[in-house]
């Protein structure tokens, strides 16, 4: 079969630190961060909390957080939340975007923001078995309202179930 375009092959030298990882993995400040917006509103987050403080490997993580408009004006967030693998045994990202979500608020209203991170969000791809693994350790959460503008953050564990 005779191709019309030419053939060539495409390396990625970055890796795993593509977009936002990137910057940060080199420790450089973007003009404009992941996930940055604007608005006339300000947002003020507050008790952020999950469902436990230790986890067996197949538990899902609940996380809860205020989100509060401190201003005059209606507005939008987009609420993120980031996990950070403390213990890696591989090279991970500085934070990985694991679920975000919009709210509207009113002038100074108040709304408590839902989060579900289960097995597959901490795990990653393990080029030795050619498959997903997850590893027990210890875990931080980053609520912020983009990459560079975290909020709020909590440590948790997850650990084997024959271990405490």
């Amino acid at each position: 079969m005779d191709m019309d375009y030419p053939v060539f092959d495409i390396i990625y030298n970055e890796g795993i630190f593509v977009g936002y990882r990137w910057y940060e993995h080199k420790n450089i400040q973007p003009l404009y961060a992941f996930g940055h917006g604007l608005s006339y509103s300000t947002f003020e987050y507050s008790n952020l909390k999950t469902n436990a403080e230790n986890y067996k490997m197949d538990d899902d993580v609940l996380v809860k957080v205020d989100v509060t408009n401190t201003s005059e004006v209606e507005g939008k967030e987009t609420v993120q939340l980031y996990v950070k693998d403390l213990e890696a045994s591989v090279e991970r990202h500085v934070k990985e975007l694991k679920d975000f979500q919009k709210v509207h608020l009113k002038a100074g209203e108040k709304k408590t923001v839902y989060f579900t991170l289960n097995k597959r969000d901490f795990a990653f791809w393990d080029e030795n078995t050619s498959s997903w693994k997850v590893e027990p350790g210890k875990f931080e959460i980053q609520i912020g309202a983009s990459s560079a503008d975290i909020k709020l953050v909590k440590n948790f564990c997850k650990f084997n179930a024959n271990t405490n």
